[in-house]
């Protein structure tokens, strides 16, 4: 199981930049804890979760796995949920959860039972067990992206790596999903999950990551870190905060 999720002074810089995408990031984060990662586009946060994901390697710094059972880092599992992906339409629900336990299976292998099992307790959990026989080509915009949340989660990822997943959703999909992210919390994964909304932070973050420009603005307990001048700095814009049912909202500001 693992524990901990510890990165150190961490740096990059895509190859034709000639400035850094990330400068001297430091953060832990620990199992029982959802992280929001906040900023405008080009903030960063998609390049951090991809170098969590190994797919870029950093140019400073590191990124540090602390579990219980002395797995390898190569044993750890990270699952990432992408912005955009190519969905391949021609597969049913219950077909393409599946898929995520390929990394189990191995390409030139046949999903057995067990991986059936797991594939359909996740849709279960989902609550998408009517959609399992539908083929993705049929499904509104909310309805997949719970499902390719329910490919991720059979995975059974360590690491969950989200990136602006309720992005483009009405509100009723949006809280729906936002309530599933909230929920896996008490699964022992770390999840991080990038957003432009601020209230989601508000709404399922126990702690918050503000970026600007490759570089860290706050970080820390959600409460804390939701500050109006944290906020403005962040977004570039003046911001308003209101409580409301006990609830802080961010209110973007007249400029």
């Amino acid at each position: 199981m693992i524990k901990k999720l510890e990165i150190c002074d961490l740096s990059y810089r895509y190859p034709e930049e000639d400035h850094s995408a990330l400068q001297d990031i430091t953060l832990d984060v620990t199992n029982d804890n959802i992280v929001a990662i906040l900023g405008n586009n080009g903030s960063g946060k998609t390049t951090l979760l991809l170098l969590v994901l190994k797919k870029y390697l950093p140019h400073a710094g590191a990124i540090h796995f602390l579990n219980e059972n002395n797995a390898t880092e190569n044993e750890i599992r990270i699952g990432y949920l992408p912005q955009i992906e190519k969905t391949p339409y021609g597969f049913t629900v219950i077909e393409y959860v599946m898929m995520g336990r390929y990394p189990h299976v191995g390409w030139l292998n046949l999903p057995d039972e067990r991986d059936r099992e797991i594939s359909q307790k996740v849709i279960r959990e989902l609550q998408v067990e009517k959609l399992s026989k539908k083929h993705l080509s049929d499904l509104s915009g909310g309805e997949l992206q719970k499902v390719r949340i329910a490919r991720l989660l059979a995975q059974e990822p360590d690491i969950l790596l989200m990136d602006e997943p309720a992005n483009h959703l009405d509100l009723k999909n949006r809280r729906e999903l936002l309530s599933i992210i909230h929920n896996l919390k008490d699964k022992n994964k770390i999840i991080l999950f990038t957003t432009h909304d601020p209230n989601d932070a508000v709404e399922i973050a126990n702690q918050v990551l503000l970026m600007k420009d490759g570089s860290v603005v706050a970080f820390g307990q959600t409460n804390t870190v939701m500050r109006q001048d944290n906020l403005q700095k962040t977004f570039d814009i003046p911001i308003n905060l209101q409580q409301i049912n006990k609830k802080i909202v961010v209110i973007p500001g007249e400029q």
